[in-house]
């Protein structure tokens, strides 16, 4: 008998500490992965830089995306193009131009070089390139980890990209799209950054 409860309070001793056992927090990689796998969307501001052999144009913006694709991109300046709008539906675009008071609203095939600028595409050129780079960098005054990736496809001009990500606070600072050479096409430098927003039904509607 007193084998017995032995046994018992063994196992009971076993089975305890075994479910005491804690799991192994995430590492600052793990954690980012995991956030932008899980994210359904975001809303941020940021500062688009266009480079091209003409030389720089820079916007300010605001991003509305969803990880399905759809996207609303709102420029705020320069003076001469701010309130101008483009919103991709999942099937359509529609630009707008407050100026001339008109919109251009067209079919367009499917291509993921025009997600190319938000991070939804990012996320999914990330999670099937092989040999995909990650590094940590210092920007500005925050220390980032940088992810890498390969951008499909045979445009010399949008070749590969870069995600800066900050440590501490697992926010996107910085987004470059680069060409064959090496050289930047795009960047994006984040101001305001929000994952999973509740976005409002009509923000991505296409109206006539």
């Amino acid at each position: 008998m007193k084998k017995a409860i032995c046994i018992c309070l063994s196992l009971f001793l076993l089975f305890g500490l075994s479910g005491c056992k804690k799991e192994e927090p995430l590492s600052e990689l793990e954690t980012i992965q995991k956030q932008l796998a899980e994210m359904e969307g975001y809303y941020c501001t940021a500062t688009l830089t266009r480079t091209s052999n003409k030389g720089e144009t820079t916007y300010e913006t605001k991003q509305y995306a969803k990880s399905t694709g759809e996207y609303r991109l709102e420029l705020t300046s320069p003076e001469n193009v701010a309130g101008n709008y483009t919103i991709f539906d999942g099937k359509r675009i529609c630009q707008y131009n407050p100026r001339l008071d008109s919109k251009l609203i067209k079919d367009v095939p499917e291509s993921q070089h025009r997600n190319e600028l938000f991070l939804g595409q990012f996320i999914k050129n990330y999670m099937q390139s092989e040999g995909v780079g990650v590094e940590a960098s210092a920007l500005d005054e925050s220390k980032c980890i940088v992810l890498e990736a390969v951008i499909p496809g045979t445009d010399s001009n949008l070749a590969t990209e870069k995600l800066w990500v900050d440590r501490e606070t697992f926010l996107p600072k910085r987004f470059v799209l680069y060409d064959t050479d090496g050289n930047e096409r795009y960047r994006l430098d984040f101001g305001e950054f929000i994952y999973n927003p509740e976005f409002q039904e009509d923000l991505f509607k296409i109206e006539e």
